[in-house]
Order: C-alpha cells, then structure tokens, then sequence
C-alpha cells in the first residue's frame, strides 16, 4: 500500500501541473514544484540512464552496486518554467576511509527552463573489499518556492543510499571470428568488452591473452583508460599471407585471471580463409534474408531424438537468418545500399556467399542449428551464451562457381560459446559440409552435417544431420536410414 499511495500522489501532481498555466512564481493551483533524486531501474535491477524514463517505475531510494562502472544518479526537478538558473546543494557521506571514488559535479546540481535534470557520476578508482555505502542527501534549493522532495510523507527521494558490496569483474570478446585478406599492413581492430569495467591500472600489465599464432602480427592496446567498459585492440598483418590454396588462422584466449574471469566469447579467430573463384553476380546468400522483415526466418529439419526413445525423427525448427556486413575491399562484397549517395564512406557491403543467424532482440538468442535442444539445462541469453548466435555460419560454393541453383556449403568453422543455467561454460567448435539445391521455383534446399566438438561434454565429437530451407513452402523430407542421431546433454 505504501507504493501505491506514492504512485497516487505523484500521478496527482502531474496531473495537476499538466492540466493547468503556467505561473511565474514556479507554483500552479498552489501545488509547488519539487526536486527529488530520480533513480530508476529496469526489470534486470539495471540503472536507467536519463534521458531513458518510465512513468510506471518508482524512484529507487537505494541500490546495491556490485560494478565499478561509473554509476550515474539522475536528480529531477519537475517544474513548469524558470525564469532564472536553480541550483540544488547536495552533500554526500562514506562509510569507506579509503579514496573508493570521486564525485562530480561535487555538492551541488544545477537546473535551467530547457533542462531539468542534472546527473551526479560516480567514478570509481579502485576496488573495495568489504561492504561500504554512499549516502546521497538533497539539502537545499536555491528557490525558495521548490519544494524539497516529492510531496508527500512516504517517500521524499531527498535521500539516496548507495550499497557497495562484491564486485564481479569478467570480459568477453564481442565477436568470435574476423576475416582478413592477407595485405601485409592490413589492420583489424577489435575490442574486449567488460560489463562491469575495469581498473586500468590493473589491466595496464596483466596477461589477459594467450596466443596460438598461424601468421606474423603486431598487436597494439588503443584506448586503455578512456573508457571503463571496453578496450580496443589493433592487430596489424606484419606479413603477405598469398597463397590462396592454404587456410591461416591465429586464436586469440582470454584467459582467467584473479581479478577478471572470461564470460561469453573466449575465443577469437582471425582468419584469412581458403580463396575460391565465385562469381559476386550470383549472390546466392541473398536468397536466404529480407531485411525488411525483422523477423524473418530459415526452416530447419533436424534428425534428432530428445525424448530419447530409441526413435530418431526430423524435428521442425527455425532461426532468424542475417546477412553478413563486410568491407568494400572483401573480395565477395556486394553492394547492398549506398545511401542514394555518391558518397561511398556510408556504404553498405554484404558477404553474397555467407549468411549467418542472429536474434532480432539484443539480449536474446536464436536458435541456430538447433542447438538449444542439445541441452537440458542450457542459458539462453547473449551475454553467457552468444554462441547460439552464429554469424557467419553458412558459406555457398557455386558449382563451377557460377551457378545460380546449386553447389556445396561450408560449415563455418569456429568456437561458440554455450553456458548452462548452472553457470558450467563451454567452448563448442563446429564444423561441417553439404550441398545445396534449388528444388523449386525459388525454393533451396541445404542438406549438410553438422561436427560438434567438446571433450568434456560429448566425450569428442558429435555429428548430427540436417535440411534447411529458405522458406515454410517445403516438403518435409523423408527418413534417414541410420539411427545416429542427437539426444540431449546436461551441461
């Protein structure tokens, strides 16, 4: 009942200050204004950072900070006009003795007619081993006629506490492969993302890669200390790497460390791959996307057997298909959108002989090759799981490399990522071929199988059976001959 009281008289506020003039004197109907820390967070007890707003989210009056990303607390003043510049006077108490942090703007906010709110930051310059506070309190406001806090006795939201407690540091690749051409100076730039920051004095001399090396490069940090939350890696090629007949590849490890433990992505592959003779013109991965539908799909035939009757079947399912973004210089680019500009910078280029499957919703995943049916207890999200997203996975080979209806297809080797819901992560690499048809008017199919590799969970490798199809209009196909087919694994 409380929050609902609070939810009642603030909505009879607005509705009051919304429905009437304006007044000079920052009053309307005699209801004043009023100014109030402003902290909101979403449903995963994540910060908001203004300008995100929700009407239906209640103003925390505490939080518990586990990052030592910068936080950020919004300091609201609902007021119809002002004439003149509003500060507010802060003042902030510790139960830390140590220098845990600065604060800006220090002891006092400020508010203007085009702009009312101000957000104090929290930085913080070192780690903390045991549980402090921060306590916020709004002490006083340079008009008079402002009131402090929101109007009523629950909860004023003059006062907004702070818990540190246990921070847990982790980094994650943000992708897990890159393709090079092999020009020797070529540079890649890549970053490793940490979600809540770093200290760059304790990143500054740590060995967070370890290297398996297929070519000669320089590897140089850009950015370390501009941001808390990512840092950008340069690798230049110090070599020609010619000879299109050979695959080269180098892999990239996160390692654990004390302080930061590898999430998601840990491996990360550059590669310059097997060089094929295609004709761009073809551009037959065009055939398996529409990105003017967000939700558009590949179907999937699986021959699987999850109820683990001793009965294998081909299990229906799909997954949201992408094209894969390249550089004007890929030797497969072809130009997807040039903006209607003679301006090429902005240019769009995509891969036409590789697709990949993604998730049209940022945190989620998809279900590529179906492998979240491999698993009983399996994670879904993108941060502990982005292996379910596989981009690129499928690369076409045109017989003859001119074809427009058939040819074979690749499975893209690399490693995804796959956890459980118990916290167990895995490495998976993947691998595979088939061959693809166009079966009708329009209408392709893939048939391939699908290598997955984990010495802890599979005990080796496993190998399972697939079709895939660019659209629902398709036959069902019929059944194999083999009972070797996939059941389901615990991670």
């Amino acid at each position: 009942m409380k929050h609902t009281k609070t939810i009642l008289a603030i909505a009879t506020v607005f509705a009051i200050l919304f429905s009437c003039s304006k007044n000079d004197d920052n009053t309307v109907n005699d209801v004043p204004s009023f100014v109030r820390f402003n902290f909101l967070t979403n449903s995963n007890n994540e910060p908001l950072e203004y300008p995100q707003i929700s009407s239906a989210i209640i103003p925390s009056i505490n939080y518990i900070n586990t990052s030592i990303n910068t936080l950020k607390v919004p300091v609201t003043l609902t007021s119809y006009t002002l004439e003149n510049e509003v500060t507010v006077n802060y003042s902030v108490t510790s139960s830390s003795n140590e220098d845990l942090f600065t604060i800006s703007p220090l002891n006092q906010v400020s508010f203007q007619n085009n702009q009312l709110t101000d957000t104090i930051y929290i930085n913080f310059g070192k780690r903390w081993s045991s549980n402090e506070s921060i306590v916020l309190n709004i002490e006083s406001v340079s008009d008079s006629s402002i009131n402090l806090g929101n109007l009523n006795s629950n909860e004023t939201n003059t006062e907004f506490t702070i818990n540190l407690e246990p921070i847990t540091t982790t980094y994650t690749f943000l992708e897990n492969r890159i393709e090079i051409t092999g020009t020797p100076g070529e540079e890649i730039d890549f970053a490793v993302n940490f979600p809540n920051g770093y200290i760059p004095s304790e990143i500054e001399n740590l060995d967070i890669f370890s290297f398996l090396d297929g070519f000669d490069y320089t590897l140089t940090t850009l950015n370390l200390g501009e941001n808390k939350t990512s840092i950008t890696y340069r690798l230049t090629l110090n070599e020609a790497i010619n000879n299109d007949d050979v695959l080269y590849q180098t892999i990239i490890t996160l390692n654990d460390t004390d302080n930061y433990n590898a999430t998601g992505n840990k491996n990360l592959q550059i590669v310059k791959p097997i060089k094929t003779a295609r004709d761009n013109s073809v551009n037959i991965a065009a055939n398996f996307y529409n990105l003017s539908d967000s939700f558009y799909r590949t179907y999937l035939e699986h021959w699987s057997d999850f109820n683990e009757d001793g009965i294998c079947v081909w299990q229906s399912t799909f997954a949201f298909t992408y094209p894969i973004v390249v550089d004007a210089t890929n030797p497969n680019a072809v130009l997807y959108d040039d903006k209607g500009t003679t301006d090429t910078s902005d240019d769009i280029y995509h891969h036409a002989f590789q697709i990949g499957f993604d998730s049209p919703i940022s945190s989620t995943t998809t279900n590529s090759f179906n492998l979240k049916r491999y698993f009983t207890n399996e994670g879904t999200d993108r941060v502990n799981s982005p292996g379910f997203n596989v981009t690129p996975a499928i690369e076409f080979f045109p017989e003859n490399g001119t074809s427009t209806t058939n040819g074979s297809i690749l499975i893209i080797p690399q490693f995804l990522t796959i956890s459980g819901t118990n916290g167990n992560s895995y490495a998976f690499a993947i691998s595979g071929e088939g061959t693809y048809q166009e079966i009708g008017d329009g209408i392709f199919e893939l048939k391939f199988k699908l290598n997955l590799t984990n010495e802890e969970v599979f005990g080796g490798t496993i190998t399972s059976e697939y079709r895939l199809y660019n659209t629902a209009n398709y036959t069902v196909p019929e059944d194999l001959t083999t009972n070797n087919c996939v059941t389901e694994y615990t991670l």
